[in-house]
């Protein structure tokens, strides 16, 4: 390997990240080029997603209904820009990517016939599971076992070879059919409790699906994405993925120290045209 994961590890710690994870390429054999990290480096040999954790005060608020924020399901450029700085500096060509809806690409046209079109957008969730960090829940949401879907991530790609994690098995965390706390909690009925399936490398995932012109008005935590206003919001602090949270936390899925659940009375939530 030509950086051991130790050190990868030590420079995780100095930037205060919590989660750091490596996928190998064999896991985007099938992935179409325009959402494939080997468009945008071909000679990539490791894909690194990183992440933090988000504090459980920032869900609270809005679970309590009395402190309304938006919550950003991803790392602000900085932690990517000094993890490809420490691993240029060993010799190894390192790309950050900024993860933005894949509903504002493609904008322009492919260079050549074959080549994908600008921009190519790796679907995050799916480099996080292959790097083994956790699973894709039902609702779309990225869960891992320390903090349930209360993280923040980011991702790169490298030339360097970096030993990879076995890819995170899915039904670990998300119960899926069997639980679907995060479509019941939805008061527009805009996720489905019937599966989708999606790929995850040689996994087959259920997941449900949601019907994008009720969930775009969401008005129960849900915030528009700001990248794209075609794009599905954010719906990380919504009323399913709270619901998740309490879950995960309530079932003993996720462990946490904190003294008091995460929920503490019956959720509230308004029809669309309510809030």
């Amino acid at each position: 390997m030509d950086i051991a994961r130790d050190t990868l590890q030590g420079w995780a710690r100095t930037l205060a990240l919590d989660l750091v994870g490596v996928a190998s390429l064999d896991g985007y054999r099938d992935v179409e080029p325009q959402w494939n990290p080997l468009s945008i480096l071909p000679t990539a040999k490791s894909v690194v997603v990183f992440g933090r954790s988000i504090p459980r005060s920032y869900f609270r608020g809005i679970e309590e209904g009395t402190l309304w924020m938006r919550v950003d399901r991803y790392l602000p450029p900085r932690p990517g820009y000094y993890l490809c700085r420490s691993l240029e500096d060993n010799g190894f060509l390192a790309v950050p990517c900024s993860p933005l809806a894949p509903e504002r690409w493609p904008d322009g046209l492919p260079a050549e016939p074959g080549k994908p079109a600008p921009n190519v957008t790796p679907d995050i969730a799916l480099a996080a599971q292959l790097a083994g960090l956790g699973e894709i829940g039902w609702n779309g949401a990225f869960l891992t076992p320390q903090f349930g879907p209360r993280q923040a991530l980011g991702m790169l790609f490298t030339e360097a070879a970096i030993e990879p994690d076995e890819p995170f098995p899915s039904g670990r965390l998300c119960r899926r059919e069997a639980c679907l706390a995060c479509a019941r909690a939805c008061p527009a009925g805009a996720l489905s409790t019937t599966p989708s399936q999606r790929r995850a490398g040689t996994q087959t995932l259920s997941v449900g699906t949601f019907r994008q012109e009720a969930c775009r008005l969401c008005v129960n935590g849900a915030w528009p994405d700001t990248s794209c206003d075609q794009a599905p919001p954010n719906r990380l602090a919504a009323a399913c993925t709270r619901a998740c949270i309490a879950c995960l936390e309530d079932g003993g899925i996720v462990k946490t120290a904190y003294k008091a659940p995460f929920r503490r009375r019956e959720a509230w939530s308004f029809n669309t045209f309510e809030g």
